[in-house]
């Protein structure tokens, strides 16, 4: 099954064989639908959220497509009035391929509905460690400017990332830690199994 990706300009679905990646040499990785949002983000450098064309620009405007879950975090406490930071992840049917065969694989593949597979994700891209990372990767990427918002693009930048693998593979392994202690619990309470004694023929 061919892997659903989103523009990093647009956000609008990529077909499967179409598109072009750019890879910066920090290791950022940029998918295109088009010549045109290329052309948009690398040499004009517009910003998707200022574009009126863009789903970034309509989610700003308060017209939200259900492709992306906006989580609302605040940012550590570093001073006073620290601004507030909006992360944007997939969710649903948008969650990476990659990510979700990941959690299959490793948690699963005998207890993973899609619902669970989607709570482990929700799970993981609610804790301190994930918003931690994104945010930190996100403030080299944009230099001195302050973030108060990661777009959808820029998550699946970074998932591709050394920095998102580590993380993500740390957390998967606290996960399996976790499942195969409950899979012991299991197998400790269940009686074990007695054999019936075979009949001698006459």
């Amino acid at each position: 099954m061919p892997t659903r990706r989103s523009c990093s300009f647009c956000g609008n679905e990529i077909e499967p064989g179409t598109g072009k990646m750019f890879i910066r040499k920090d290791g950022t990785v940029f998918l295109f639908c088009s010549h045109k949002c290329q052309s948009n983000m690398l040499k004009l450098g517009r910003v998707p959220r200022w574009t009126p064309w863009t789903q970034a620009f309509r989610r700003a405007a308060g017209r939200v497509t259900e492709e992306a879950v906006v989580v609302t975090e605040e940012a550590p406490v570093l001073a006073e009035g620290a601004a507030e930071v909006t992360i944007e992840t997939p969710r649903g049917k948008d969650i990476p391929a990659d990510l979700s065969d990941l959690i299959d694989k490793r948690l699963g593949p005998d207890l993973l509905s899609r619902g669970n597979l989607e709570r482990y994700f929700s799970d993981f891209v609610s804790g301190d460690t994930f918003r931690t990372s994104i945010l930190g990767w996100t403030k080299k990427k944009h230099g001195a400017k302050p973030v108060t918002h990661v777009e959808k693009a820029e998550f699946l930048a970074w998932k591709d990332s050394p920095e998102g693998r580590r993380v993500f593979k740390s957390w998967l392994d606290g996960q399996w830690q976790q499942v195969k202690g409950r899979k012991r619990e299991r197998e400790e309470e269940a009686p074990a199994p007695t054999a019936k004694k075979a009949k001698k023929g006459s």
